[in-house]
């Protein structure tokens, strides 16, 4: 049954309304009637049964929540924060969507000095942003999904990779204190060799101190961007305490690698 999202200030007291594209969905697209059952969610991990009771004049769809479940991901063991190495516009939108389905948590943009495409100008991030929060709505709702993973603005590598081994500075210049949650940060490096993908992602968590008892961990996943990272890159990010490992022989695409990494780890935190 099709999931609607339902924003947070269309819903009160156990009543909705929604507007704009959803209800068009509902009223015009699918021809729902009053007295129809409707799925809805929040974003957030709440997932709404409702039920139609007025659809308006103006296509604007009101009725009654019946019940609420809430799904966030604390039920899954692990939250898998992907940083990625910015691509190009169609390969990036691609990722966005594979990794919604598959369960990724955020997805942090990253700048190298090896990435093709760079964004600069304040609109142009803006615009794109705007955009990449719809694929993900629609990946959510395709999938069945009751949250919905961030989308953050692009970040440096060095000011990235610092952040996710607690290692970013305070405004007065001091380190910041590592976070209270088990954090552990992996990085996928095509420069790797050895082992097939499925063993050396095994050995990065138990290199990462990650025992059988896996619940509440964060995962930081750092895949490149189409060149790749640097030795010098990857030298800091070890020096940080960051863990590499290898996706196998073949040298795959940076979104190729990033799908192929998470799913990997997801399956090992049972989250997949």
């Amino acid at each position: 049954m099709p999931q609607f999202f339902l924003p947070a200030d269309s819903e009160q007291n156990g009543k909705f309304h929604l507007r704009g594209p959803e209800a068009f969905h509902i009223s015009r697209v699918l021809r729902y009637r009053e007295g129809d059952p409707l799925v809805l969610f929040d974003g957030k991990g709440t997932r709404f049964e409702a039920v139609i009771g007025v659809i308006h004049p103006d296509g604007s769809v009101s009725g009654t929540i019946v019940s609420r479940k809430l799904e966030t991901a604390e039920s899954v063991a692990a939250r898998l924060n992907l940083y990625q190495g910015l691509l190009k516009s169609s390969h990036w939108e691609w990722l966005l969507q594979k990794g919604t389905e598959i369960g990724v948590s955020s997805f942090i943009p990253v700048t190298t000095p090896r990435t093709v495409v760079l964004l600069r100008e304040e609109e142009r991030v803006k615009a794109k942003r705007e955009r990449w929060a719809k694929i993900v709505l629609a990946a959510a709702k395709q999938c069945g999904r009751a949250d919905l993973p961030a989308v953050a603005e692009p970040v440096e590598f060095r000011d990235a990779i610092k952040a996710s081994c607690g290692e970013a500075a305070l405004d007065d210049g001091t380190p910041a204190p590592p976070s209270p949650d088990r954090r552990i940060t992996l990085v996928a490096w095509e420069g790797l060799a050895g082992a097939t993908a499925r063993r050396s992602v095994r050995d990065a968590l138990l290199e990462a101190e990650v025992g059988e008892d896996r619940h509440g961990v964060t995962v930081d996943l750092f895949v490149g961007p189409e060149g790749g990272f640097s030795d010098e890159e990857i030298e800091l990010a070890e020096s940080m305490g960051a863990v590499v490992f290898g996706l196998g022989r073949s040298t795959l695409r940076g979104e190729t690698a990033a799908i192929a990494a998470a799913s990997l780890i997801l399956y090992e935190f049972g989250a997949l």
